[in-house]
């Protein structure tokens, strides 16, 4: 018997030089207040740049299962991923930004269905300059009957098992070079993480 499948390529998105000595995983949730504040606010925005060449940064997507409407809100950043990777972190943005903006959390979409719910979310891929069908196909009940979810449900599976199987249970956690870094912080700054990662690790990245 052939074992489970195994995803074609990695299940995170890089940023940066994915041959830098220095790997910094990043565990996030699309609706995570403290998730946005980490790469939307710090890494994405300012960090990637001042760290230069050295340091490459992985987005791992995180689902929460005490927030149902996050695995629609991941599927649909997925399906960005697969049919328009260079809108992967624009899109991204997109979304803590609507989440800042009050969308995507347990209290707004409780009555929604998950077809309004993909809409939104559709929404919000075509202001971000990405093809909405290709989206929208994607994320499409398949045909076949029972629990066959859609075209992203293998991948979702994956992103999952990845993080389970690295024991990643809040969001944000940051592994550095393959092993936990619990001294990283949501509330960091710029200059606090560049202190951190300065001299490749000077001091086994303890953040003293």
């Amino acid at each position: 018997m052939p074992g489970p499948p195994l995803p074609p390529t990695q299940t995170g998105a890089v940023l940066g030089d994915p041959g830098a000595p220095i790997r910094v995983e990043m565990y996030l949730d699309l609706i995570c207040p403290f998730s946005r504040k980490m790469w939307a606010s710090t890494v994405e925005a300012k960090l990637n740049e001042k760290a230069g060449d050295k340091v490459c940064f992985i987005f791992n997507q995180v689902i929460q299962p005490w927030h149902p409407q996050g695995t629609c809100v991941h599927e649909a950043a997925l399906a960005v991923k697969q049919c328009a990777p260079d809108k992967f972190f624009a899109y991204c943005t997109a979304l803590f930004t609507a989440l800042d903006n009050g969308r995507f959390k347990d209290d707004t979409t409780w009555d929604l269905s998950r077809a309004q719910i993909y809409e939104e979310l559709l929404v919000i891929a075509a202001a971000t300059g990405i093809d909405r069908a290709a989206v929208e196909a994607l994320l499409a009940r398949s045909p076949e009957a029972g629990n066959s979810g859609n075209q992203m449900t293998q991948m979702i599976k994956w992103v999952v098992k990845y993080h389970r199987c690295r024991g990643v249970h809040v969001t944000p956690t940051v592994h550095v070079n393959g092993l936990e870094a619990g001294v990283v912080s949501s509330g960091w700054s710029t200059e606090q993480w560049l202190e951190f990662l300065k001299a490749e690790g000077d001091d086994f990245f303890r953040g003293k």
